[in-house]
């Protein structure tokens, strides 16, 4: 199954572009960058998702986040 990735990272493009701190758009955009093989750019969506759950005391979301980054790395 392919999917539309392309289309799925345009649409979460426009969701940060909305609203910087949504951490779960950067979460998706950036495992689907990850699988993609674009692992460096998914690293670093991972990363801010991270940052953005920290900082927003959602700690379960950002262990999964952390998680998902070893995975990549």
């Amino acid at each position: 199954m392919s999917g539309d990735k392309q289309g799925a990272i345009e649409d979460f493009n426009q969701a940060i572009e909305i609203n910087p701190n949504n951490a779960n758009a950067y979460k998706n955009r950036g495992n689907i960058r990850a699988e993609s093989g674009d692992k460096n750019g998914g690293i670093q969506d991972l990363q801010k998702a991270a940052e953005l759950f920290q900082r927003q005391g959602n700690n379960e979301s950002y262990k999964k986040t952390l998680e998902l980054i070893l995975k990549y790395q």
